[in-house]
């Protein structure tokens, strides 16, 4: 689920906090936790997106996919992988959790029970 490189670092509290104070952040986080590896930016938009509108991800449109491919790219991933919880090849498109998104289990865990 999580690549062993950058275990020395850690995220703070005030990190963490911020990097889940966005929902969309927060939704493609969660589905790049329940994958088995890297995620395609296109397969994490459309997972994020079905998060939000709460479908399958086979029924977001290629235009909600775009949209929120674009935000993901500009926005949120370069400020993950600033935190180094994730590694984005804006190249090859990959996306994929590093050693230190462990850090954020704790409060998935609460944000899931809230939904229990």
């Amino acid at each position: 689920m999580f690549k062993s490189e950058n275990v020395a670092e850690s995220l703070t509290t005030d990190q963490a906090f911020d990097l889940l104070g966005d929902g969309q952040r927060r939704r493609a986080l969660a589905a790049l936790r329940e994958s088995d590896g890297a995620m395609s930016l296109t397969d994490l938009a459309a997972e994020t997106v079905a998060r939000v509108e709460d479908v399958d991800p086979s029924e977001v449109t290629a235009d909600q996919r775009e949209r929120t491919a674009t935000m993901l790219h500009h926005s949120h991933l370069p400020r993950l992988e600033d935190a180094a919880v994730v590694e984005y090849d804006p190249a090859t498109g990959e996306v994929e959790l590093t050693g230190v998104a462990v850090d954020l289990e704790p409060y998935f865990e609460v944000i899931e029970r809230q939904y229990e």
